[in-house]
């Protein structure tokens, strides 16, 4: 089956320009440290970022870092084709009729118009904190297009619970990885399947060096009572929620200290 076309970019709505960096950060957007060790630069020219480690979780991040549409001048487009589509066949494995899927940071829709490939009858909607997803819906590319970020309460409300599939790909984009991850957990429906791509060795839960690449990502969707289909060791989580919606965010109970038992006082 082959991928639909696109229409001309003509006839597509103009988008306005994107920052090329976000704001440079002074804490870890993993763990919230201010303990920062900048790496070298490389080769990289003086107004590129640099990639940061901290000093605690020993998460590697790039600051600042990419801004919202991605062109931070790394090759990214170049793979988009490939990426997109093995990524899809990842999913098509554990769940291959969904009925409804939520891509985030969508940009122009490519991964859903790449997923149309394996899931031709599956209804797809983006978010994404540019106007590029309104494009992609003119485009026909999306059926609903939501612009900002699924970590806002607003859009968080709207969307709780309403998907079948939630596809995270460009996870390094996101200021909070640990909230994105929670948001798009929150509206998956129970039992629903969320796919995280880490992009690379460098990538925003890349794990230090020794450990395997995603595991500080399957530990977080552990934690939150997802159940783990994909093998350790791969840089892409296919992972399923629990039927059962209010495992995933319910606060551990705290243990209570245990006293021992007082002596009954006998009367004369």
């Amino acid at each position: 089956m082959s991928t639909p076309p696109s229409p001309p970019a003509a006839l597509l709505p103009a988008v306005p320009p994107a920052p090329r960096y976000a704001p440079r950060r002074a804490d870890c957007p993993w763990c919230g440290s201010r303990r920062l060790r900048p790496g070298p630069r490389l080769y990289a020219p003086p107004d590129r970022s640099v990639l940061v480690t901290c000093r605690d979780c020993r998460h590697a991040f790039h600051n600042p870092p990419p801004g919202p549409d991605g062109q931070d001048g790394t090759p990214v487009r170049a793979v988009t084709g490939p990426r997109h589509l093995s990524a899809a066949r990842a999913l098509l494995r554990y769940c291959p009729e969904p009925e409804s899927w939520l891509d985030l940071d969508t940009g122009d829709a490519r991964f859903p118009r790449a997923a149309r490939r394996y899931f031709p009858y599956t209804s797809f909607d983006g978010v994404d904190p540019t106007h590029r997803v309104l494009r992609a819906r003119a485009a026909d590319l999306v059926e609903e297009a939501y612009v900002g970020r699924l970590t806002d309460p607003h859009l968080a409300a709207r969307l709780r619970a309403r998907y079948d599939v939630v596809s995270v790909l460009h996870l390094e984009r996101s200021p909070d990885p640990r909230a994105e991850l929670r948001a798009a957990l929150r509206a998956l429906r129970p039992g629903g399947h969320l796919l995280v791509d880490v992009t690379g060795p460098r990538g925003p839960l890349a794990s230090p060096p020794g450990t395997r690449p995603t595991a500080r990502l399957r530990a977080e969707l552990r934690e939150r009572g997802c159940v783990l289909l994909t093998p350790a060791g791969r840089r892409r989580v296919v992972a399923r929620t629990p039927v059962l919606p209010r495992t995933l965010f319910r606060p551990p109970v705290p243990s209570r200290p245990r006293t021992p038992p007082q002596p009954r006082s006998t009367s004369a």
